[in-house]
């Protein structure tokens, strides 16, 4: 366990603004950052970071939280790994606390640590008489120096059938994980278990973060039966349409270099980063995705391919020059010598001579497509060349800048010879049936946003919960007052309340240590629920209750007080609240009712239920103005 005080440490030691910045690229917004959401697809940043509160907010997808709820959000870890991850980004050892002194339960191992621990284990054998085989083919084979074998965590899975799967067990792995991980397998008819990766080079694949979430792994075998490249299945942890392989090492340099290389094969990363070119990422074996381009417009919009010249990898790049020009990214591609690829390449003519290459054959994505219709002959003939227009007029449909998109298109009407015209004809078309798809888009938009209003907090409990949040920050009157009041309300809204038991939870846990403060920031990745943590958020990063609060005095004394004052009228009208509903009712049935009997009834009641709601709301500003005048 790591104790409070410790993670309080390293949240306040974390930049949230340099941590979020590594998933996602931030612009400055006045005291603030904005972004696209990482959450989802979205044209309007909407996702909010304030450094001086050191929390985020998406208002795309409602969610938000403190540094290690993002770390949990966009890793996929577990709080107490969000700890240990953000605690490394930011210096501080905490290994003291998360040293593991006894194997540890099947309820205790998390797949994290599964595959943190199997990456240690393929690569511990490669490095030992086990793994001479993967060691010489990544040696000699490929040329991959110790430092590129360390430094990617590379690795080795022998021919037996259980190596992997005893040494878990010594471990105290769950099999349970091993199995949902893909890492091993179960013959149902011999009830037999086996290790999946057996015989085969292994490429641990890494979240942009740097947590293991996946392998590939090539097989040394000659056999054609046996299928070339294996990945673990597709799991919460690994969803390979959403990673790119060396971006973890690669995004600060894809940063500072304003480019990305998008390569097709692992030891074509491996290759171009250990010969200096860091700036390279895969998109694991697959066709570039949607969610892959997504990802590289964080950190650049350009990005050159290097694909292999074949059939397979130009259809890759036509599709893929498609799919980066709809996220923003302009893209340019280089087309290497035939049966070359930038492993073989840059192992035959070095870094310098590739890199000369690279650029001296950089070609722009419009000529690229131009040239690949050209020679295919589909140019040469009227009916082949009006569908070869109409898909480059597709691709350029898709760039978002109006003026860059009309420069492209000038460009490719002196290219072909066909009016600018005609060009906008089919443009025009594009957008049409784009416009229809978004009306689709809005209407669920709409219908979603319907929904949660349905289930939104009122005004009143959103005033009380934010004044409660806030006063944290000039010590814990407010929290006292809430707690010795908590049995006369109950608020409505389920993650309201979740939130109000909370606070009021933690500060019994310190009433009697009256000096100590709840530092609130820290506090959200606490909550029991994802819900509970982006309201409180919202919250927080929302402009103060009243205005008037930053328009005075900034001293802390006088925020304090205006902070308590907005609480307690909150919280009054809380308390006042129920009993004004109830009257309405009352006063509507002594309006309907025809029996003058019970309509006297009714009288009483309602005569009761006023001098109710006077003496109420007499006692409580009695006793708010007894606490304002001693506060």
């Amino acid at each position: 366990m790591i104790p409070a005080s410790a993670i309080e440490e390293i949240r306040q030691a974390a930049d949230i603004v340099d941590i979020i910045s590594d998933y996602i690229s931030l612009q400055p917004a006045g005291r603030n950052y904005k972004a696209l959401s990482p959450f989802t697809k979205e044209k309007t940043p909407s996702f909010v970071v304030s450094p001086e509160k050191q929390i985020y907010k998406c208002f795309s997808t409602g969610k938000g939280g403190n540094v290690f709820s993002f770390v949990m959000e966009m890793e996929r870890v577990s709080f107490p790994e969000a700890v240990e991850l953000v605690a490394k980004r930011s210096g501080i050892d905490i290994s003291r606390f998360t040293e593991k002194k006894e194997k540890l339960s099947e309820h205790e191992e998390s797949w994290t640590d599964t595959l943190r621990w199997t990456a240690k284990f393929y690569h511990g054998v490669l490095q030992g008489p086990e793994g001479k085989r993967g060691s010489d083919y990544f040696a000699e084979k490929r040329g991959l120096s110790e430092k590129t074998i360390r430094n990617f965590g590379l690795g080795y899975a022998p021919e037996g059938w259980e190596l992997l799967l005893r040494a878990a067990e010594k471990a105290g792995i769950p099999k349970q994980h091993l199995q949902d991980l893909g890492l091993v397998t179960h013959n149902k008819q011999r009830n037999s278990w086996y290790d999946t990766f057996r015989n085969r080079v292994i490429f641990p694949i890494f979240s942009v973060g740097g947590q293991v979430v996946g392998f590939g792994g090539r097989t040394l075998l000659l056999d054609p039966q046996v299928p070339k490249y294996l990945n673990s299945p597709e799991s919460r942890m690994f969803e390979k349409s959403k990673l790119l392989y060396g971006l973890h090492a690669a995004k600060n340099e894809i940063r500072k270099a304003e480019a990305a290389i998008l390569v097709e094969g692992y030891m074509d990363v491996l290759a171009l980063h250990q010969a200096g070119i860091t700036n390279a990422v895969a998109s694991c074996g697959t066709s570039l995705t949607r969610y892959q381009a997504k990802i590289l417009k964080r950190y650049t919009g350009t990005v050159l391919f290097i694909y292999d010249g074949d059939p397979a990898g130009k259809k890759s790049m036509m599709t893929g020059i498609d799919i980066l020009l709809s996220e923003g990214i302009i893209p340019y591609v280089v087309t290497l010598p035939p049966d070359d690829d930038p492993d073989s390449f840059i192992h035959r003519e070095g870094s310098e001579r590739f890199l000369r290459y690279s650029t001296e054959n950089r070609v722009p994505f419009l000529d690229y497509q131009v040239r690949v219709f050209r020679e295919a002959g589909l140019l040469d003939r009227t009916e082949e060349k009006s569908k070869a227009i109409r898909s480059i007029a597709h691709s350029l449909s898709l760039i978002r800048d109006h003026i860059e998109r009309e420069l492209y298109l000038q460009e490719l009407s002196e290219k072909l010879g066909i009016s600018i015209h005609a060009l906008h004809e089919i443009i025009s078309r594009e957008g049409m049936q784009e416009n229809k798809r978004n009306k689709v888009t809005e209407t669920r938009k709409e219908e979603h946003v319907q929904l949660k209003q349905k289930q939104e907090l009122s005004v009143l409990e959103r005033t009380f919960l934010k004044a409660l949040l806030e006063s944290t920050r000039y010590g814990n009157t407010v929290l006292e007052f809430a707690a010795s009041h908590e049995e006369m309300l109950k608020l409505e809204n389920r993650e309201a309340q979740e939130i109000f038991s909370y606070m009021i939870n933690r500060y019994n846990s310190i009433a009697d240590r009256p000096d100590e403060r709840i530092d609130i920031v820290t506090e959200l990745s606490m909550f029991h629920t994802p819900e509970a943590r982006y309201l409180a958020s919202g919250l927080l990063i929302d402009q103060p209750v009243s205005r008037r609060w930053q328009e005075k005095s900034n001293v802390n004394t006088e925020q304090a007080k205006r902070c308590l004052t907005m609480f307690l009228d909150a919280f009054k009208n809380l308390i006042l609240e129920p009993l004004r509903r109830e009257k309405n009712i009352l006063m509507e049935n002594i309006r309907l009712e025809s029996d003058s009997d019970r309509e006297i009834e009714l009288m009483k009641e309602k005569k009761l239920l006023d001098e109710r709601i006077i003496k109420t709301t007499s006692d409580l500003q009695q006793m708010i103005s007894h606490i304002l005048a001693n506060c």
